[in-house]
């Protein structure tokens, strides 16, 4: 069994915090869009709402009790929108602080990808002038044989 070099735990280490944070993310970023689905919806409820109330008005008018109910409920709906445009910008503002730390385990994870790869690259060269030494000694013993004869 082959002994995984510390580096490398860390390094899959790193994969595993990134892969949960890519998950953190998408699932902030889905709760966004839904809440600011439900913004747009809300708004334009609100803005039909208010289109109906003004053509009511203009065409056939309407009792003022009518008008009264409309109006607080107009108010009501914006109060909702109000508070539901808080709740998005409370949702992006996770969305940015998700997309913070995945930046931040991503620099991490390609810092100890760059730092095993270097360390491959001087093993690697390390082996390749052992090789070369090799080689040289055996071609010189060669020689000499060659010229002993």
């Amino acid at each position: 069994m082959t002994q995984r070099s510390p580096m490398k735990v860390l390094c899959e280490l790193a994969e595993q915090t990134l892969s949960d944070t890519t998950n953190q993310l998408g699932k902030v970023r889905q709760v966004h869009a839904n809440a600011a689905a439900q913004l747009e919806q809300l708004t334009r409820y609100e803005q039909e709402y208010g289109q109906q109330l003004q053509t009511t008005m203009s065409a056939t008018g309407m009792p003022v009790i009518n008008l009264l109910s409309h109006q607080f409920f107009i108010s009501s709906l914006g109060r909702v929108v109000k508070q539901h445009t808080g709740h998005v910008a409370a949702c992006q503002q996770s969305v940015d602080q998700a997309l913070d730390r995945w930046k931040k385990d991503k620099r991490r994870l390609n810092a100890f990808e760059t730092l095993i790869s270097r360390a491959d690259s001087v093993k690697q060269a390390k082996e390749n002038r052992l090789e070369q030494k090799l080689m040289d000694e055996f071609a010189q013993r060669a020689s000499l044989r060659n010229s002993g004869l």
